[in-house]
């Protein structure tokens, strides 16, 4: 795709009426974004590598599935393929509003908390959707992926201070994972992923990552960035899931689940993104601390925000 011109993008995509296209840079995916029009409507277009194909159908459909459900996310308007060019496109619909990174700090407490409460709804709707998957194989896959993070993290010039610590709080405690339920998860839930129109939560964008995961990883992002944020959006997106009562059992698998991001997080910003290296040790501090070094399950910004 790095020849792919916007004039050849116009010439080629058949459902495009408007040759104005505006680039999307933000975010940390490598496929291209625009937003541009069809029949005067904003739309947002989306291209990947042709390699993708497979694996953006299925996102698609579960997008639309999700729709039928209730959940406020984009309406796919198209897929399509162009062999010729060794690339596939979606057309969505443009969710208006500012994304969550921008717009909650503006928002009052309460505002925060009711956005965060309907994310939380809208998750819980999305996790509804039926799958078939097995979990023994999963729990295979997640063992051998941590196991080979750890490999990769060990040859890292950059670590994080407690790593034996954490990498055999995981080992220990891995198996709880499987007590979530196996799901067709988003993958990037956070507050830059969730848009807010006039004060109000207005829709889950990206489904880039998505995939069959544990319901539970959902909530991956909390602590890297949504509670550093805004808490009383976290907090609300946590009981707007569970639909106010959280079970003991959510905090335990939520604890192995963070000290097994650190070494992931550490790796991609490593691989990925070097420059954002002091943002990386910033936020594994973060939770480091909000945890007390696993000593707790319930991370404190939660356990002082019921305060």
């Amino acid at each position: 795709m790095k020849n792919l011109t916007k004039e050849k993008i116009i010439t080629m995509i058949p459902e495009l009426t408007d040759e104005t296209l505006i680039p999307i840079t933000k975010g940390y995916s490598f496929d291209l974004k625009y937003i541009t029009q069809i029949n005067g409507e904003r739309v947002l277009l989306r291209i990947y590598e042709l390699a993708l194909s497979e694996r953006v159908q299925e996102k698609v459909a579960k997008m639309r599935a999700f729709r039928e459900s209730g959940v406020r996310c984009q309406e796919v308007f198209a897929f399509g393929e162009i062999s010729e060019e060794d690339f596939c496109y979606t057309i969505f619909s443009f969710l208006e509003g500012e994304d969550g990174e921008v717009a909650l700090p503006s928002l009052t407490v309460e505002e925060q908390y009711a956005a965060g409460y309907e994310a939380g709804r809208d998750l819980w709707k999305m996790h509804e959707l039926p799958i078939v998957a097995s979990k023994s194989a999963h729990m295979a896959f997640l063992t051998t992926k941590f196991e080979n993070a750890v490999e990769r993290y060990l040859k890292l010039e950059t670590r994080i201070p407690h790593e034996q610590m954490i990498i055999e709080y995981v080992r220990r405690n891995l198996p709880l994972i499987g007590e979530s339920k196996l799901v067709f998860a988003h993958h990037d839930y956070h507050a830059g992923n969730l848009i807010i129109q006039h004060g109000k939560y207005g829709g889950v964008i990206d489904f880039n990552r998505c995939g069959v995961n544990t319901a539970y990883s959902e909530f991956d992002k909390l602590e890297l960035f949504s509670s550093r944020l805004s808490i009383p959006f976290s907090k609300g997106m946590v009981q707007g899931y569970f639909s106010g009562t959280v079970p003991d059992v959510f905090w335990k698998i939520r604890s192995v689940h963070m000290a097994q991001l650190l070494i992931f997080h550490m790796n991609w910003v490593t691989d990925s993104f070097p420059e954002d290296l002091p943002l990386a040790e910033e936020a594994i501090a973060y939770v480091w601390n909000m945890y007390e070094g696993f000593q707790r399950k319930i991370p404190k910004w939660y356990e002082e925000s019921q305060a």
